[in-house]
């Protein structure tokens, strides 16, 4: 077990943030690519003439992050949880729109698109209501934390076996002081004790810009699965479940009599309140074996990039020496002139005009050696990034369909690997987000229209800590393309499919009721990119109106057959 041990934990933290840098050390490189030396007037470079870093982030974020995501929420089991389902489905998607997650979403997928993002949810005072004790309601909200600012367990082979995460935050000390002395735990004596200090992961980041000392100190939210506080031995023995783990923090200043770093435990170690998975969620791309931190394509693509760049701006430095110079006989002055002074196409005449005395000369310029490799990186490095002509919205109209569709095939796996990595980091956010709202009894909100449907509340409010059974058997799912952009194309031709599937499920669900026609309608809703095609298909209801129409068709054949035997009855014999 890691033990509670000051000098241990320095040479952690040490160590990590030497670990995390690492995988760090291309990210100036990546965003100066991205913006352009022009973005905040760095002239230091022309920049690159394929811009690729950008052109795969436009290309790439629209795809898997353009809008909010859509929850599904499920039960493993479903007769205890029957009603806690659809009002956690309705909550967890109005706290999507409540705190504008699509926003949060973005940021952390362009962090992953350039190396890894990170998320971390935390529950607390609305922003409009922030209080010192607390007794406002509360309400989860996710935060995009900035790569420099996370570190984890550098001896884990992955996320999932790492012993410890962390983040820190910069504050400044007379704001960490006044903090310390009204919440309980602090060490006011070492927070008081403890100078500012600069920040050093982002001190290249900050260059220019830091302006006069704002008297921080860095401070270390370092979360602990491992080490069990007084509250977690009770949460065990009354079998709660709701304590995973301890938080530690960990104050980094300088000395008043030293230059070097100084640490300290500024608080006493407090449980975590929160799911098992701890307060962070890791969004990357590809997983490395034996590495915590995920891969970035665009990371594995720089020397490419770099190669494709350095031949182009070769190919413009060629292009701007050329010259064309026309030499003639020193002699014959006039000649001269008039070839420099007339205008293009202007006859010149000339007496017994030698052709040996004009001799056209070029200098420079770009050879075909230098186009055909300049088209032999492109070609690869397209070729190794998935993106192609098509993507760019570029077709000549050389490569015939067949060729087209295979290579938007290979680009659409690559990118719907992407979008799945993405929505389960995201299914993970929101899985967070819900635990507050299972067990917490101070999350409150207003969720409208889908609280009054449900009869939730008169006024639609949602009030969490109403959970009914076991956290884990609740299932978080993002639904298929409701993060990606729809065009208008597809849009109309999902309109048209609508239709058709609705005229002939219909017809299906009435000669077929045996049929389980609630997974069916989910089925084809996530295909045609309809997740509520079974709120629009109601087999109950159908069956219903069915049962209607047949009971008004027997109507008016049983009124015929009693006026019948009316009639009879009256006929004489």
């Amino acid at each position: 077990m890691i033990e509670f041990d000051l000098t241990r934990w320095q040479e952690e933290l040490e160590v990590a943030e030497a670990f995390r840098d690492q995988h760090l050390s291309s990210w100036s490189d990546l965003i100066g690519r991205l913006t352009g030396p022009d973005y905040r007037g760095d002239t230091a470079g022309p920049g690159d003439p394929e811009n690729f870093v950008h052109q795969y982030i436009a290309l790439i974020l629209p795809r898997i992050v353009y809008d909010n995501p859509k929850v599904s929420i499920t039960s493993r089991t479903p007769l205890s949880q029957v009603a806690l389902t659809p009002k956690m489905e309705a909550a967890c998607n109005s706290w999507v729109r409540l705190t504008d997650l699509r926003t949060t979403l973005s940021r952390i997928a362009t962090d992953m698109l350039l190396g890894f993002g990170v998320g971390m949810i935390a529950n607390e005072p609305r922003r409009s209501m922030r209080t010192i004790d607390g007794n406002e309601p509360w309400l989860p909200r996710l935060y995009r934390l900035d790569p420099h600012d996370f570190i984890i367990d550098p001896q884990a082979t992955h996320a999932e076996e790492a012993r410890y995460m962390a983040h820190t935050y910069r504050i400044d000390h007379d704001d960490l002081i006044a903090k310390a002395e009204v919440e309980d735990g602090w060490d006011l004596d070492l927070v008081e004790s403890i100078g500012s200090s600069n920040d050093d992961s982002k001190r290249d980041m900050l260059a220019g810009r830091e302006g006069p000392d704002r008297r921080q100190v860095t401070v270390y939210e370092i979360w602990v699965p491992e080490i069990d506080t007084e509250a977690e031995v009770m949460d065990f023995l009354n079998d709660t479940n709701m304590h995973s783990g301890s938080i530690i923090t960990v104050i980094k200043g300088q000395a008043s009599s030293e230059t070097t770093a100084s640490y300290g435990f500024a608080r006493e170690p407090r449980p975590y309140y929160g799911s098992h998975r701890g307060p962070y969620v890791i969004f990357g791309c590809y997983n490395v074996p034996d590495d915590p931190y995920p891969l970035s394509p665009v990371v594995s693509l720089l020397p490419q990039i770099a190669d494709l760049n350095d031949h182009l701006r070769s190919m413009t430095h060629s292009a701007s020496c050329y010259k064309n110079i026309i030499a003639t006989d020193s002699r014959n002055q006039k000649l001269a002139n008039d070839i420099r002074d007339r205008e293009d196409l202007t006859v010149v005449l000339v007496d017994g005009l030698d052709p040996s005395q004009i001799v056209p000369i070029e200098v420079g310029g770009i050879t075909a050696q230098q186009v055909t490799y300049a088209g032999l990186t492109q070609d690869r490095l397209d070729r190794v990034s998935g993106i192609h002509d098509a993507m760019r919205g570029n077709v000549t109209g050389t490569a015939t369909a067949t060729e087209v569709a295979i290579a938007e095939s290979a680009a659409g796996l690559r990118i719907a690997h992407l979008k799945r990595e993405f929505a389960d980091a995201a299914s993970r956010v929101v899985s967070a987000a819900m635990w507050y709202m299972f067990h917490d009894g101070r999350v409150s909100f207003a969720i409208g229209d889908e609280a009054m449907a449900l009869a939730f509340s008169p006024d639609g409010v949602f009030v969490g800590g109403t959970g009914v059974g076991l956290f884990e058997d609740l299932v978080v799912s993002i639904d298929a393309m409701s993060m990606e952009r729809v065009s208008e194309v597809q849009q109309q031709r999902r309109g048209g499919e609508l239709l058709q599937v609705i005229g002939t499920l219909a017809q299906q669900m009435v000669v077929s009721p045996w049929v389980d026609w609630k997974r069916v309608l989910s089925t084809v809703g996530d295909s045609i990119n309809v997740p509520e095609l079974g709120t629009i298909l109601d087999p109950k209801r159908l069956q219903e109106a069915v049962q209607q129409m047949q009971q008004q068709q027997q109507q008016p054949k049983a009124q015929n057959q009693s006026n019948g035997r009316k009639h009879n009855a009256t006929v004489p014999v």
